[in-house]
Order: C-alpha cells, then sequence, then structure tokens
C-alpha cells in the first residue's frame, strides 16, 4: 500500500469516526427529546376544579369533586362548600390548626386522605385544616387569610414553599400559571399597597410567557462555563451542564445581592398576617417548606432554595417569628428524590407521610400535636 493510500485511509477513518459520534450524539438527543414532550407537566384534571375570582385571581369551586391523571398518579381530590380541602364543618371547631399555603399544602398528586393535614388530625387528635389553594403566592395567601381569621383558629402556620413563592410575590402574574392575580408593593415608608383588584381577565402577556423560574433567578448572571453556555440549548447539553456542575459561590451571592427586596416584601406580607392572626386571638408559626428541586445537588433551583431558606430564617427569627426550616430535613434523608412524584415534583403519599412527621416531632410545634 502507498503511503498516499495509507494517509487517505487514515483520514478516512477519521471522518468515519466523527460521524460516527455525531450520529450517537444526534440519536441521544433525538432520544431525550422525544421522551419530554410524551409528559404532561399539569397531567389532565376534570373540568370546573378553578373559578375565577375577582378579589383573588382564582379560587377552589365549592363543592367540587373530580379525578386528576398524570404519569406519575391518578388521584382525586374533593373540594368543600368553604372552597377548601377537607371537612367544611371542621372550621367551625374552636381550637384548630389551620395550613396556609399553595398547592404543596393542599396535596396535588395525593388523595384527600394522603395529605399531611389529614394525616396529622388523625394520629394527633388535633382539627387540623388545610387552607391551601394551588398556584397562590404569599400576597395571595394574606388575603385569603383575612377572611380564614373569621374562623378564629388557635393555631395558623404559614407554609412558605421556597421554590417559587417569593418570586410570585409582587407579581401581576405568576411564573407557573395563566391566571392574573393581585399583588401587594411596599411604599417607601414600607407600607404595603394592593394592587391590581379587581383581577382583570386577560390573557398573560408575551412577556411574562417567557419568563420563568429559572430565569427570574438568575437575570443577568451566568453559573456556567462559556462552553457550557454554548450547549446549554440542546438536551443532551442539559444532561451534561448538570454533570459538570455550575458556579455555585457566584450563585449563592448573586441570589444574597439581589433577593433583597422580595425578602423585605415577604417580610412585610408576614408581619401583616401575624397581626391578623393575634388580633384574631390565634399565634402565627412559619414553615419553610424546600420542593424537588432542593434533592438536585447543586443545582440551580437547590442553590437557590437553600440560600432563600437562610436568609429567610435569620429575618423571621430576628423578627420574632417562630420558624421551622425543613431544608436541613429533606437533605438528611438518605433518598430525598424519592419523596416526590419524579415528572410532575409535588410531594407523593410518602413525602406527605415524611411532612407529617417532621411536624409532629419538631420543637415548635410542641404542645401542639402529640407524638406520631
Amino acid at each position: 500500500m502507498s503511503q498516499e493510500s495509507g494517509k487517505r485511509n487514515g483520514i478516512f477513518g477519521v471522518v468515519a469516526a466523527l460521524l460516527g459520534v455525531f450520529i450517537a450524539l444526534a440519536i441521544v438527543e433525538f432520544a431525550l427529546g422525544a421522551l419530554k414532550p410524551r409528559i404532561d407537566p399539569a397531567g389532565r384534571m376534570d373540568e370546573g376544579f378553578i373559578l375565577y375570582d375577582e378579589r383573588l385571581g382564582w379560587k377552589l369551586a365549592p363543592g367540587w369533586e373530580g379525578q386528576h391523571e398524570h404519569h406519575d398518579f391518578s388521584v382525586r381530590y374533593g373540594v368543600n362548600s368553604l372552597g377548601f380541602r377537607g371537612e367544611a364543618l371542621d372550621f367551625a371547631r374552636p381550637g384548630s390548626v389551620m395550613f396556609l399555603g399553595d398547592s404543596f399544602t393542599f396535596g396535588l398528586g395525593v388523595n384527600d386522605d394522603e395529605v399531611f393535614t389529614r394525616l396529622l388530625s388523625e394520629k394527633t387528635g388535633r382539627n387540623v385544616l388545610n387552607a391551601g389553594v394551588p398556584g397562590y403566592a404569599n400576597d395571595q395567601q394574606l388575603m385569603l387569610l383575612e377572611k380564614l381569621t373569621d374562623y378564629r383558629p388557635a393555631e395558623v402556620v404559614w407554609m412558605v414553599y421556597l421554590g417559587n413563592d417569593l418570586l410570585d410575590n409582587g407579581e401581576a402574574f405568576p411564573l407557573q400559571a395563566a391566571h392574573g392575580k393581585p399583588f401587594y408593593s411596599l411604599s417607601a415608608g414600607q407600607e404595603l399597597a394592593l394592587n391590581n383588584v379587581p383581577v382583570p381577565l386577560r390573557p398573560k402577556p408575551e412577556s411574562v410567557r417567557s419568563r420563568s423560574v429559572q430565569s427570574e433567578i438568575l437575570g443577568e448572571f451566568d453559573p456556567y462555563q462559556r462552553w457550557q453556555t454554548w450547549i446549554d440549548g440542546v438536551a443532551l447539553g442539559r444532561v451534561i451542564n448538570q454533570w459538570a456542575g455550575i458556579d455555585v459561590e457566584g450563585l449563592r451571592a448573586h441570589i444574597q445581592a439581589h433577593s433583597g427586596p422580595k425578602v423585605e416584601l415577604f417580610m412585610a406580607l408576614v408581619e401583616r398576617g401575624q397581626s391578623l392572626v393575634e388580633s384574631a386571638g390565634g399565634t402565627l408559626k412559619v414553615v419553610l417548606l424546600p420542593g424537588q428541586g432542593y434533592t438536585r445537588g447543586e443545582s440551580i433551583p437547590a442553590v437557590y432554595q437553600g440560600v432563600m431558606s437562610e436568609m429567610l430564617e435569620a429575618r423571621l427569627e430576628g423578627a420574632g417569628l417562630p420558624v421551622l426550616n425543613l431544608t436541613d430535613d429533606l437533605s438528611g434523608q438518605e433518598n430525598a428524590a424519592a419523596l416526590f412524584h419524579p415528572n410532575e415534583g409535588h410531594f407523593n403519599p410518602q413525602g406527605h407521610r415524611w411532612l407529617a412527621e417532621m411536624l409532629a416531632k419538631a420543637p415548635m410545634f410542641q404542645g401542639m400535636f402529640r407524638s406520631m
């Protein structure tokens, strides 16, 4: 074989190898992209679950009962005549413990008898009320609390979901829902002002649709190296980036430096809530609840939730408010990801059992619940 022929064969071999790698990567990219659309993030819900509300944006339909089908689960929800989960008559019973929150509190993804509030009620002998409404941010929860204090609960536990609650506060549209909402703003004198009420019935603007939890966390900060940014637009690239990691310390510093206004607004909302509850003869406690993103190692959502939990815990304690931060408890689980529906992201039945146990044994709740 001539030297020239050998060179040609060598070049052909290199080209063939590169082509093979390219084809293999293309196949992997196609597989990753093809699998994702098969799972609808929201699943399918029987009609009528949500109603428009001119003051709160939306509410649960009183008396509704229906099925929620998802790749991860098939469950049924019941909504009482007041618009909440659980028995309506329980809201009139004295000495109750009321949980205020969003879809994690409501128990999206589990049946009525699997929700942590139901488990606490059955196992501890206390009347535990569930006032969670899917999608509500802390500003809507505060507005709802103004009505709920009419039931004069002995204890109100405000469940603050660390995933996106603070990001949605002060916004006319939440990041992960299509409905408009009311919101509070803070004046120069740190006074709360209510905006966007009555809530207009209009489509979510495209400028808001393009925003996401990740984009709001990052802003102008890029946690990736240049080559990681270049490949992040494809499914395989995102998998590689998860393996390669991010600039954790830089992201922590960015979150700490840019979250001040959201934290100040949050504190104003909670302090207003504390005043409402105390004026009705009750006490307010706050639980900082991490989500599935916190189980993903040193990812963007995990870093964000960790930093926010530290900032909020310090501020709440400084204001004299009882607070339970569950981030350490979650990270201490041997397989924390197993507490969540893998694709849908909310707590599964095991997660609700874990949450009920954490609440029942927390020193902050001693005397409120008997041991489970």
